[in-house]
């Protein structure tokens, strides 16, 4: 059963091509990635290079760099559509079926690593004595890592093979992501999605209070706790939660605000395009930080 026929980008533009602010905000996006690409493979180099991926703690977050690198990958997709032979737009199939369904398992493995980490420093910061006394088997932290590569993609695949199968073959697309879901199918990955980073901000906002706590009961007390060294380390909480809120809240803008907002085709593509560039901004800008804060975070637990 066929979904209702929507207008689509190709139905006005088809002919005469895409306005150039959509075309520019995707050449933003696809530098901005580039950028992103570079600090995310840097680190995953440097980690390998100083052999740092025997503590599970750094091999998570290269783990989250390698994947959200692969991911990234997919702006440079669009690009070559853009700028290619046939009027800017391929087929839809081809597109969602063919070409940007390896890049979904960067897109899920980069947020269930994100819910892994946060789940890490869980462990470590409401059982300290027991996290650094016992050897974490590096299979605790692979099998999680292998199966989120595999699952959540899998899932999200065939959901969208389902619903890219409800619109004629004709229909061309420009291959960016969000093309290739909607109906129940976007629903899906809005919830796979929000479900990772909820638990994720969870897992943050608890380490925030413990070792708030803990740092305020002990200058209150004047002692010298064995928490002491939290209070370095609460800005980089702050930091990494605070962008944890902004990739959350682009996405609930775009999955759950402009849908019921009265814009025709071409603004609400400029908006979800002009969002998707913000995104990506915000996690290129900060992304040498953000890690760079996730490893002293990460060596700032006594005796890990």
């Amino acid at each position: 059963m066929s979904v209702q026929q929507q207008q689509t980008l190709f139905d006005i533009y088809g002919e005469g091509g895409l306005p150039i602010e959509l075309v520019t905000l995707n050449v933003l996006r696809t530098i901005i990635s580039g950028i992103g690409i570079l600090f995310n493979i840097s680190l995953v180099f440097v980690t390998a290079k100083s052999k740092a991926l025997n503590s599970p703690c750094h091999l998570l977050i290269a783990f989250d760099c390698l994947v959200s690198a692969w991911y990234q990958l997919a702006s440079f997709v669009s690009i070559t559509v853009l700028f290619g032979p046939g009027h800017q737009f391929i087929p839809i199939r081809p597109c969602c079926l063919q070409i940007l369904p390896p890049f979904q398992f960067g897109f899920t493995a980069s947020f269930t690593a994100m819910f892994l980490i946060s789940f890490d420093r869980l462990i470590s910061v409401l059982f300290p004595l027991w996290y650094s006394l016992r050897e974490i088997a590096k299979k605790y932290y692979l099998i999680p890592m292998f199966i989120s590569t595999l699952v959540s993609p899998s899932i999200i695949i065939y959901a969208q093979y389902q619903v890219v199968y409800t619109v004629p073959e004709s229909t061309k697309v420009i291959c960016v992501p969000h093309e290739c879901s909607w109906a129940w199918a976007g629903d899906l990955i809005y919830v796979i999605f929000v479900s990772f980073y909820g638990l994720t901000l969870a897992n943050y906002i608890i380490i925030w209070t413990v070792l708030k706590w803990h740092s305020w009961k002990s200058i209150n007390q004047n002692l010298a706790s064995p928490y002491e060294w939290t209070r370095r380390i609460l800005k980089t909480l702050s930091i990494i939660l605070f962008f944890n809120l902004i990739g959350l809240s682009m996405n609930s803008i775009i999955r759950l605000t402009i849908p019921h907002l009265n814009f025709n085709v071409t603004q609400r593509a400029l908006a979800i395009h002009g969002l998707s560039v913000l995104g990506e901004h915000c996690n290129s800008e900060t992304e040498p930080k953000n890690r760079t804060e996730k490893s002293q975070f990460f060596g700032s637990v006594p005796n890990q």
